[in-house]
């Protein structure tokens, strides 16, 4: 048998083609691929279960317990405070002193008196003198008074050493004050006692 020659395309056809099949490929259109359903947005993913909300007045009752138990563990850790420790501003410490090893005064009013301006000099019979002047620091007329007086040298190490006694009777009125010469039992000479600087007088009695 014998080919067959396509009218369309001019183009020999077997026979066993009943049409062209180049024409038919032509005649064809192409299929349009399914359409690809949109994807939906993902979803959000659900939050997490939360547990029931806790009333107000549940809270303020577990706030006020936790400040309550802070204030108790406050207490209980702060150091002990001694029973008999005075307290307040108005309570002082007293600290007993040492006992001194000078004489106290003999009466109140030798805490009035003070001995000063001393000055050494020598009788006739080459005994020491000492001139000085008694002052009444009180506002209180003390009338005759007399007393028995340490004389005391200021040593380099700033300790008192005695070096005579004298003894002496004045009459002063408030805030008066007199000079007095008085011999000084001692075992030193003159020019071997200390100068006046350094001579300290301490009443040791009447």
């Amino acid at each position: 048998m014998f080919n067959w020659i396509c009218p369309k395309c001019g183009k020999e056809v077997p026979p066993s083609y009943s049409e062209c099949p180049n024409c038919a490929a032509k005649d064809q259109t192409p299929t349009e691929p399914a359409a690809t359903p949109a994807q939906a947005p993902p979803r959000p993913a659900p939050p997490g279960r939360r547990g029931p909300a806790l009333p107000v007045w549940l809270v303020s009752v577990l706030i006020a317990v936790a400040l309550i138990g802070a204030g108790a563990a406050f207490l209980l850790l702060r150091p002990a405070k001694p029973a008999d420790a005075p307290s307040g501003p108005a309570a002082v410490l007293e600290t007993p002193s040492a006992p001194s090893s000078a004489a106290a005064p003999a009466s109140a009013v030798a805490k009035s008196l003070e001995l000063t301006g001393f000055r050494l000099t020598e009788d006739s019979k080459q005994r020491a003198v000492l001139q000085f002047v008694v002052v009444n620091h009180s506002a209180a007329d003390l009338g005759d008074i007399g007393a028995k007086v340490n004389l005391n040298a200021l040593t380099t190490q700033q300790k008192l050493q005695l070096v005579g006694t004298f003894a002496f009777r004045a009459t002063l009125g408030p805030y008066e004050s007199k000079e007095l010469k008085v011999p000084v039992d001692t075992k030193l000479r003159v020019y071997e006692l200390p100068d006046w600087q350094f001579l300290r007088a301490e009443i040791a009695g009447q």
